[in-house]
């Protein structure tokens, strides 16, 4: 579903959360646990996630039973039976779900404290399971309301992968989702937008829980939505640059200077709006991390200049291609893969072609998408401990 946390009003975080919690209860047709039950009876699997520009849900199961797959999902589309002691039920899951994942975890707090600097304004900022507050104040119209917008047919991608031909996928999808009424009337969204901001923001977190330290920083950079060719010509500079075990920081860093024990980064482009970079290192005990900090800003300018050789490059050229290959492998990860650049709304001959952009892709793109990346100082830096 075209639809993520970025599309909640503020003051209802964590709806579009809370619905996909909510879709696994039941119809008047197929009530409470049939859905699952059916799944597993015909071994198949189920899971959905939410995340900022959408909601997915996938199952895998023997081809001969996707018509019934079908019919279950259309019918929960249109059909989902809520009442007030499931939202009231379902809100005490996702809060512990919050505690667990957010609240006892002060990396995670960090983090969410990071993205709302980096996106004061814009709902990128708001954690997607939801502030705890507001979690607690959501009214069960609040979520049918919700579920009513945006669970239509015309927000809808479907995507079939595996043993199924074109004609009964039409046939299938026309039969079931055919019958949902829907006023295609485009939808009123939530768009905000940043200011720019002219300050640096530094943010610490410390408790006595914490024993390790970490330096982060977060930037907010243009997505693949933007432009393929330089996006992919970033994520192939980041891979050299911060890219595991192999690359430049990484040599620099824990094998030479023998600093830090990890230290990464890596693009995050996939996006309806702005993307992002996120960069780590955990210092070994002594170093300082404001002093650490200065020497990786130091190092990924002179690597951007001196240090991406060409035998660095077409390493990383081909590895790249290779991944775009394997992730064809499989049954879900294409289906994955499509359904989220549609609905971030890129096209289905831009996801096809996708390696095309390859081919012409140079060591002077990569370079030039570095030295841009290390000029933006549109990003937020985090210290836990």
């Amino acid at each position: 579903y075209n639809v993520g946390s970025v599309d909640e009003n503020y003051g209802k975080s964590g709806l579009a959360h809370f619905l996909e919690h909510l879709m696994f209860k039941g119809t008047k047709k197929f009530p409470t646990n049939y859905f699952s039950k059916f799944i597993s009876s015909n071994g198949g699997s189920e899971n959905a996630f939410t995340s900022f520009d959408y909601t997915a849900y996938y199952q895998t199961i023997p081809a001969e039973k996707i018509e019934k797959i079908i019919e279950l999902e259309a019918d929960r589309m249109q059909n989902l039976t809520l009442t007030k002691e499931q939202v009231s039920t379902e809100r005490k899951v996702i809060l512990e779900e919050r505690y667990q994942r957010i609240d006892s975890n002060p990396s995670s707090i960090l983090d969410e404290s990071l993205r709302k600097s980096l996106f004061p304004n814009h709902t990128y900022g708001t954690p997607i399971i939801g502030w705890e507050h507001e979690i607690k104040s959501l009214k069960f119209n609040d979520v049918f309301n919700f579920y009513k917008k945006y669970y239509v047919p015309h927000n809808a991608t479907v995507v079939l992968s595996g043993a199924i031909d074109l004609k009964t996928a039409k046939k299938l999808t026309k039969k079931y989702y055919g019958k949902i009424k829907s006023n295609k009337k485009t939808i009123e969204r939530l768009s905000l937008s940043d200011p720019n901001i002219l300050t640096n923001s530094r943010i610490t977190y410390n408790n006595p829980d914490i024993k390790q330290k970490i330096w982060k920083r977060i930037y907010k950079i243009s997505s693949y939505k933007e432009s393929i060719k330089d996006g992919i010509a970033l994520d192939i500079g980041l891979k050299i640059l911060a890219g595991g075990s192999t690359s430049i920081l990484y040599d620099e860093f824990v094998k030479k200077r023998k600093m830090v024990s990890a230290i990464g980064g890596y693009y995050q482009g996939m996006a309806r709006d702005k993307a992002t970079v996120y960069f780590y290192a955990i210092p070994n005990k002594g170093i300082e991390i404001l002093e650490l900090e200065k020497l990786i800003d130091e190092n990924m300018l002179d690597a951007s200049n001196n240090k991406i050789t060409k035998e660095k490059f077409e390493i990383q050229k081909n590895n790249y291609e290779y991944e775009a290959i394997y992730l064809r492998d499989s049954v879900s990860k294409p289906a994955q893969i499509i359904d989220e650049a549609l609905t971030i709304g890129m096209s289905l001959d831009e996801i096809e072609n996708w390696n095309e952009n390859l081919k012409n892709l140079t060591i002077k793109d990569v370079k030039a998408a570095l030295r841009k990346f290390i000029k933006n100082k549109n990003y937020v830096t985090g210290i836990l401990g």
